[in-house]
C-alpha cells in the first residue's frame, strides 16, 4: 500500500459488511477508559471500545467521522482493525 509516511492501514467491520477499509493518519476513539489516539508506529494496542464518535484523519487533510455501538480495536505493526457492532 504506497501512501503518506505518516499512514498506517486500517479495516473498520460489523458483523454485517466491512465499512470501511485504507489508510488514515490519526484515528480518535472511544475507549472504556476514555478516548485514545492512534498514530503510525504505535505500540501493540487491544483496546474495548464504548459507544461513541470516532474520527479518521485520512492522508492530504480529508477526515471521516462516525458513531460506533461497543466493539474492539487493535493494532500491531501499523496495521489496524475495528470491530464494531453497529456502526452509523
Amino acid at each position: 500500500m504506497a501512501g503518506s509516511d505518516k499512514a498506517f492501514a486500517i479495516e473498520i467491520v460489523t458483523p454485517q459488511k466491512q465499512f470501511f477499509a485504507g489508510e488514515v493518519t490519526s484515528i480518535l476513539a472511544p475507549g472504556q477508559d476514555g478516548l485514545f489516539q492512534v498514530l503510525k508506529n504505535h505500540a501493540p494496542l487491544v483496546a474495548a471500545l464504548k459507544g461513541g464518535k470516532v474520527k479518521l484523519e485520512l492522508p492530504g487533510s480529508g477526515e471521516k467521522t462516525f458513531t460506533i455501538a461497543d466493539g474492539f480495536f487493535e493494532i500491531s505493526d501499523n496495521k489496524a482493525i475495528l470491530l464494531a457492532e453497529d456502526i452509523s
